[in-house]
């Protein structure tokens, strides 16, 4: 059966014998996607409790959940491991007697040495590109700075906007190509 189907039907299943079952069934299929994107946010010692916290979260949100397609499943799954990712360095902040573990720590510094902030000319460069987007497409800015900047990914533009999937990766698409050729 359809991941989405079995969500479904658990929704409108009255039997808990039932409910468990497919809830098991939505779980062994959710966990390996939920695993590797957690994983691959954190660090292991710590990438554990966050994927357990999200399993938990997702298991007992699944009466809840609204929508009616996979993407919109997995939007919802993957917004609630965000989430779960975001929450844990602030729960390590909020209690300042927990020592970071060694190895999160290297981890940290390593990401760190990965990514660096845009340099000055960048961010003018970036800075004007905008201005001059918000000018021609107010729009097309609006996307581009949900997409690129704050890391939005389609489908969740798409929920946000009330369009489709594809709608959303072709307007992104054009108004990237809008911004390329104000800037040329």
């Amino acid at each position: 059966m359809d991941l989405i189907k079995r969500v479904k039907t658990y929704r409108h299943t009255p039997a808990l014998d039932q409910r468990l079952r497919l809830a098991e069934e939505i779980f062994s299929e959710v966990e390996p996607q939920l695993r590797f994107f957690v994983f691959r946010t954190i660090a292991p010692p710590a990438a554990a409790d966050v994927l357990q916290e999200t399993l938990k979260a997702v298991t007992v949100s699944l009466g809840k959940f609204a929508g009616n397609s996979n993407g919109e499943w997995w939007a919802w799954c993957y917004r609630i491991a965000r989430n779960k990712v975001n929450d844990h360095p602030r729960k390590q902040a909020s209690d300042r007697l927990q020592p970071m573990p060694q190895e999160e720590l290297r981890q940290l510094v390593e990401n760190s040495q990965q990514t660096s902030p845009l340099s000055a000319e960048d961010r003018i460069d970036l800075k004007y590109a905008l201005n001059l987007l918000a000018e021609s497409k107010p729009e097309c800015r609006e996307f581009l700075w949900q997409h690129f900047v704050l890391g939005l990914d389609y489908s969740e533009l798409a929920e946000e906007c009330g369009m489709s999937y594809d709608n959303v990766r072709m307007k992104i698409g054009r108004c990237l190509g809008e911004a390329q050729a104000l800037m040329a």
